[in-house]
């Protein structure tokens, strides 16, 4: 049982230890991943950065994502995206989501502009379900021409997991369940996290 986010960073921590020195950036998806980047950030003072993606989900059915989009149009299209993706609504739902991510982005960072090329890039959340955030991402990342993408997460369910593998990344997990119903399950502290929070994060670890 992981305690609570810090805790899941300092377990990853020591299993990307022999990353420190080295031409890395950790990427954190907001807000929970952030605690978790930061504290892996900290202990092997590497920078901290932020990338946000946002599940897309049919008109109506808006807890089921079949997809994501990053501030760029970089789209992941699920397996179920030919099902829905006719429905005259979802064009707007494509660009409602892209505006959030654009927003955020700027809340965040300030600007929309990464340079990660030639950098291993630590890709870091407090937790996977259905992973198409995390799939947008990277196929975002594959096209920033870093030198190395690992993903290190607290857990990600087996299926999930066999999905992400395709991305020819390397995976770093603390928990690999065959059951699985939510992230918080395997925590015994997972509490909302305030932007503030996120922001300050950011402030104190982020790249000057």
């Amino acid at each position: 049982m992981i305690q609570d986010r810090l805790h899941a960073g300092r377990l990853l921590a020591e299993k990307v230890d022999y990353l420190k020195g080295k031409n890395c950036v950790i990427l954190a998806i907001p807000r929970g991943g952030v605690i978790v980047g930061a504290e892996i950030a900290r202990i092997l003072d590497l920078p901290l950065d932020v990338i946000i993606s946002k599940k897309i989900t049919p008109p109506d059915y808006p807890e089921y994502g079949i997809g994501a989009i990053t501030y760029d149009d970089v789209l992941y299209c699920g397996h179920d995206w030919k099902r829905y993706s006719s429905d005259p609504r979802f064009e707007e739902e494509i660009k409602k989501k892209k505006a959030e991510v654009a927003r955020q982005t700027l809340v965040y960072r300030g600007h929309a502009n990464y340079d990660l090329e030639n950098k291993i890039t630590v890709l870091v959340d407090d937790g996977i379900a259905t992973g198409v955030t995390v799939c947008a991402i990277l196929q975002w990342l594959s096209q920033k021409k870093a030198k190395q993408i690992i993903l290190a997460i607290p857990v990600v369910p087996y299926i999930t997991c066999e999905i992400l593998k395709r991305f020819g990344i390397q995976i770093i997990a603390l928990e690999v369940p065959m059951e699985f119903s939510s992230v918080a399950q395997f925590y015994r502290k997972f509490d909302q996290v305030p932007d503030q929070i996120v922001t300050n994060a950011l402030q104190k670890y982020r790249a000057k």
